[in-house]
């Protein structure tokens, strides 16, 4: 934190909403722990939201914006897991058969590139 306080630009906050570093185990690979979370990547899951190992759920969407876009009423965003395998759901279901109750409910989420989005008049 120190080493970007005050310094914190879109470019930056694009750079960090993509991290897949895991600062508990001091290694890259996005999980749970991670700002790009990828929860159906861990073994731990999010027991303190009731979410079972591997579950299908974390980060699938990010978005940035500083306070010149607020202003014109932009924002940069993106979808899917920016730091981890893009969440194809048949693949997932046959790995994870104690989530076959979500067949039909799970989607494909393919990660994006940072798109611009703004109000025009």
């Amino acid at each position: 934190m120190a080493e970007y306080k005050g310094r914190i630009d879109v470019e930056t906050a694009k750079k960090f909403e993509t991290d897949g570093f895991d600062a508990f185990a001091k290694k890259q690979g996005a999980n749970e722990r991670s700002l790009c979370g990828a929860v159906e990547s861990s073994p731990r899951g999010v027991p303190e939201w009731d979410w079972p190992a591997y579950f299908p759920g974390g980060t699938v969407q990010a978005k940035v914006m500083d306070a010149r876009m607020a202003e014109k009423m932009q924002l940069w965003g993106s979808y899917g897991h920016a730091c981890a395998p893009d969440f194809i759901a048949e693949d997932f279901l046959k790995r994870r058969k104690e989530y076959e109750w979500a067949h039909g409910l799970l989607r494909d989420m393919k990660t994006g590139d940072w798109a611009l989005f703004e109000i025009t008049r």
